[in-house]
């Protein structure tokens, strides 16, 4: 049964339609995620978007005009999930030192997610494409304020409070993404990855030192 079947139904039908409208929408953004990830943005077409996520043309046209907004939103949407999600999921003790560990597998967890993928995608494509780049910045901003507040809850306020957080945040976001991208070709264990002791003693050293 697709999306649009399923809110046709007489019960469908009586739920609020704003209701069924984040439904689609969320259907519509996760399967966007999905098929830039696996099949990347050359192939990434809305009809196969469309497909996947089991709505109609006009369904998702009515969500996202563009084919840019659609992959921008997606990754955005499933980003900020993902993010909210970290906090949940790691242990985060309370002695400083294990909190740092802590954090920084986080860290690292969140570059192994198809919305990192997704997002590579979309930054390489961008390069060529004004009308992306132009889509693109203003949400990467916009992320860019989110992955940080994720950043010092995850570290904790003590930790997070140290002059020197922001810039040893930048440093480890840059030095764990570019270190993703080569998982793209050798696939190997990210849990074995060799820079995660480094990038623990660097942030212990910056934020205990």
């Amino acid at each position: 049964m697709t999306v649009d079947d399923a809110v046709t139904t007489p019960e469908a039908g009586r739920r609020p339609v704003q209701e069924r409208a984040v439904r689609t929408q969320a259907a519509i953004l996760d399967a966007a995620v999905a098929v830039l990830a696996e099949e990347g943005y050359a192939a990434a077409t809305t009809v196969r978007v469309q497909e996947r996520a089991g709505v109609s043309r006009g369904r998702l046209l009515h969500h996202f005009p563009s084919r840019n907004e659609l992959f921008v939103a997606a990754v955005h949407h499933l980003a900020s999930a993902r993010l909210d999600e970290l906090v949940v999921e790691f242990e985060l003790p309370d002695d400083p030192g294990a909190r740092i560990d802590a954090a920084i597998e986080a860290m690292w967890a969140s570059n192994g997610q198809p919305y990192f993928v997704a997002s590579l995608e979309l930054w390489l494509a961008a390069r060529h494409d004004e009308g992306l780049r132009a889509a693109l910045l203003p949400t990467e901003r916009r992320m860019g304020g989110i992955l940080l507040e994720t950043q010092r809850t995850l570290f904790g306020p003590e930790l997070a409070g140290h002059p020197g957080f922001e810039s040893l945040m930048e440093l480890l976001v840059t030095s764990m993404r570019g270190t993703a991208i080569t998982y793209a070709i050798t696939k190997a264990d990210r849990a074995s990855e060799p820079n995660l002791a480094l990038w623990r003693a660097l942030a212990r050293e910056r934020l205990l030192g």
